[in-house]
Parts: structure tokens; sequence; C-alpha cells
């Protein structure tokens, strides 16, 4: 039996490794709001009890029982996925594996405690998370987006992007696994010749206008708080994926024009969400539109360009 109980104002929703999360927490903590972190590989060591009908979710943790209720529960970062991708070559066993799908199944349903704010909803966050709804969103705001399609057949000539030269995406994020490591897909390129390949026939691609000349930016939307920075590799910006460069890169805060900040605020709103990273594409004068990710990771920006992400958050979770 515990010797403690609490009833924090703050569940956090997260995982051991989540640095992100680390940031949040010791915000959290110099503000004395009271919180519960829960780490998805930590949760079958806790003792876990939820009542839907009474909505009262209990965690006892050691010798500390956490309550959670709608009558204390101010908000939820909810930092795991909402989707369990299956990247192949899993060598756990069928037990690990309907143990993981039953755990993540818990995770989200937690949306019972629908009266907290969330960040972000993930329901809101796996709709946000698909490019073809994410491109259409950002046009209906009046950000520029980059002329796109998505097909399996980009014969040559029968396409209607400008230029020669094209970017291509995963339609979902571009994750296998072989011969036991993770190989990841960046953003790659294409010209009018390669079209003809009959391997595209395999997948559909997401095949869009590549922006040429451009230096990246990087916008984090907290409600309506807005941090830029934009991404040099050398003290300039690169035409390819910059994350291939990560190492290397520097984030420099951006004064983004007050008409393209209020439309990545009313972009991250439209979808339903409170938080978002948005990549953008500064091609001359013009901003242009590439992705938003719901769940994406903002702490190395703390560190790297001085950006308060980390109080903003928790000024959002603490209100």
């Amino acid at each position: 039996m515990a010797d403690e109980t609490v009833c924090p104002a703050v569940l956090l929703v997260s995982s051991r490794f989540d640095f992100t999360c680390d940031y949040v927490v010791a915000a959290l903590r110099r503000r004395n709001i009271g919180y519960l972190r829960l780490n998805s590989e930590d949760l079958p060591g806790c003792a876990v009890t939820l009542d839907p009908v009474g909505r009262h979710l209990s965690v006892i943790l050691g010798d500390t029982q956490f309550l959670i209720a709608p009558t204390s529960l101010r908000s939820v970062l909810f930092r795991r996925p909402v989707f369990l991708r299956d990247y192949g070559d899993d060598s756990r066993t069928a037990q690990e594996r309907f143990a993981r799908i039953q755990w993540a199944s818990f995770m989200q349903n937690l949306l019972l405690f629908d009266s907290a704010r969330w960040y972000n909803d993930p329901t809101c966050t796996y709709k946000a998370e698909h490019k073809a709804i994410q491109l259409h969103k950002a046009a209906q705001v009046g950000l520029l987006v980059p002329e796109t399609v998505v097909t399996n057949t980009p014969r040559q000539g029968s396409l209607s992007l400008p230029g020669d030269r094209f970017a291509v995406k995963g339609l979902d994020t571009v994750m296998v696994r072989e011969a036991g490591e993770e190989i990841f897909g960046f953003t790659t390129f294409a010209v009018n010749s390669d079209l003809s390949d009959p391997a595209w026939a395999s997948a559909p691609t997401v095949l869009q206008e590549a922006i040429s000349c451009k230096t990246d930016v990087r916008v984090t939307v907290v409600e309506e708080r807005v941090f830029a920075v934009e991404i040099l590799v050398t003290g300039e910006g690169v035409d390819d994926d910059w994350r291939i460069h990560k190492r290397t890169a520097q984030f420099i805060p951006h004064n983004l024009p007050d008409g393209v900040s209020g439309k990545c605020v009313e972009l991250v709103a439209a979808l339903g969400l409170r938080y978002g990273a948005i990549d953008l594409a500064l091609s001359g004068s013009k901003y242009y539109f590439l992705e938003i990710n719901p769940t994406g990771e903002w702490a190395w920006l703390v560190d790297a360009a001085g950006l308060p992400i980390d109080e903003a958050v928790a000024d959002a979770l603490a209100y």
C-alpha cells in the first residue's frame, strides 16, 4: 500500500529517453507544479488501475499513489506516437509485441480525460501527421505550398510540376529495419529522366516542386507563441535535406514576418493542435510550407539557439 497520495495537475505521457520531456520536467519543477510522468517502458512496473465510468486513474509508483481525475488534472503532454508502426524484423516475442500494443492502446485511452488541455490530442495528432491533409490546410490558411502530387505513376511528361528537379518524400515516415539496423529515409531528389523507372509503381510517393536557393526555417508554435530558427551549414542554406548535415548545422534565431508567423499559428489551430513543429523553406522573400510535425522535437533548440521553448511549454501546461 502506498504511503502517500498525490493528485498531480499535469500528466506527461512520455518515454524514458525523451530528453525533450526532461526539459519540461525541469521547467515545471521551477514553477512548483505537480506532475506525473508516465514512461511507456516503465508502465509494466507500475500498479495501474483505470476506472472508465468514474474517470479516475490510479498509478502506484514505489510508495506513492498518483490519482488522476478531471477535478485536479489541468493538462496532458502526450509525447508518444499515436500509431504503432511495424518496421519489420522485430526481435520481440509474440507476448512482448502483444503487451506493447496493449500499453499503446492504454495510453490513447487516456483521452478519457477530455476536460484537460492536451498537447496534443492524439486524435488530432494522428490526422495532422498525414501529409496531404497538412498541405491542404496550409494552403487554406494562406501559406505558400510547393506544387505537389502523390502518385505511383510519375511518368515522364505526365506531371504538372514546374521544373525538371523534384523533391521525393515518403507519404509516411520512411524507416525500415534491415539486418538488425534501422534505416531512415531523408528527402531525396529526382529529375524528369528518372520517372520512367518501373520501380515507382510499387508504392505511392510524394513528389514536390523543388525549392532552389533555399534556407530552411524551423518554426515551433506553442499556442500563440512562435519561435523560429534558420538552419545554416557553413553559413549558408542547403538545397538538400538539412538533416543530413545536422552535426554541422547552425541554428540561428530568425524573425518571421508577422503575416507568416500568424499563419503558422492559424495552421496549428486549424489542425486541432496546440503545438506544432513547422518546416518552411525561404527562397528569396517567399516562405514555402513543407510540413508540420505535431510531435516534433525542439529540445536541441533551447541550447543551440537559446530559445525558451521549454518555458513556453511549461507555461501552457501550468495555465
